[in-house]
């Protein structure tokens, strides 16, 4: 009997350091400040792109927005939309969707698609556009009415973020936040270590 209770307390002990150990995380504090640093000043630009000013369109006096206007002439959903100048660097959803999955995780990409290239409609809020729409032939183009935010800028001196969980693939570090150099709130953001990786789950703008 003693013997039983015994190998049945070894049991729970190492049941229980089991489950305790899952609930941990293999990545030091450094290793994550190290990580959201460098993905929160990455998650700037993007933000621009799907909730700033967006990508430069070309004049609409241009020759490119004349041959947009000639091929979309038929399409009243591209009315409202011109060309994404060239400088932009992006000549396709595609090359917008691999700038986003270097930042963020595949669940809030999912978000930022659905948002930036179809348009989001609820209930108790006005539908909106999609910022973003290619025509047949390829040509990117931006939509001419954008609702902007301002842009957030943050303080990702690695000494200066702060872990404050972890567990497992997960982490939440805190950052100070900044709108036209002034300081604002403080963010909490969300990362997840996916696909060998760690990508922000949750928003920064």
């Amino acid at each position: 009997m003693r013997r039983w209770f015994a190998g049945f307390l070894a049991f729970v002990g190492i049941t229980a350091g089991c489950f305790s150990s899952c609930g941990m995380s293999s990545f030091t504090d450094e290793e994550i400040r190290a990580a959201a640093a460098e993905l929160i000043e990455a998650s700037i630009p993007i933000n621009e792109i799907y909730f700033g000013k967006g990508l430069p369109a070309v004049a609409e006096d241009s020759d490119q927005a004349e041959a947009f206007s000639s091929e979309i002439r038929t399409d009243a959903t591209l009315l409202s939309y011109l060309p994404v100048a060239e400088e932009a660097g992006y000549a396709s959803i595609d090359d917008i969707k691999a700038a986003t999955e270097e930042v963020y995780s595949q669940s809030y990409c999912t978000y930022l698609y659905e948002m930036a290239f179809f348009g989001i409609s609820t209930d108790d809020a006005e539908a909106s556009h999609a910022r973003y729409q290619e025509t047949e032939s390829g040509i990117l183009a931006v939509c001419k009415d954008l609702s902007v935010l301002d842009t957030r800028t943050y303080d990702t001196e690695e000494n200066n973020i702060k872990v404050q969980k972890k567990s497992g693939n997960t982490a939440v570090v805190e950052v100070q936040s900044y709108i036209e150099g002034e300081a604002d709130v403080k963010v909490s953001v969300q990362m997840l270590y996916e696909d060998g990786a760690w990508r922000l789950d949750s928003p920064t703008y």
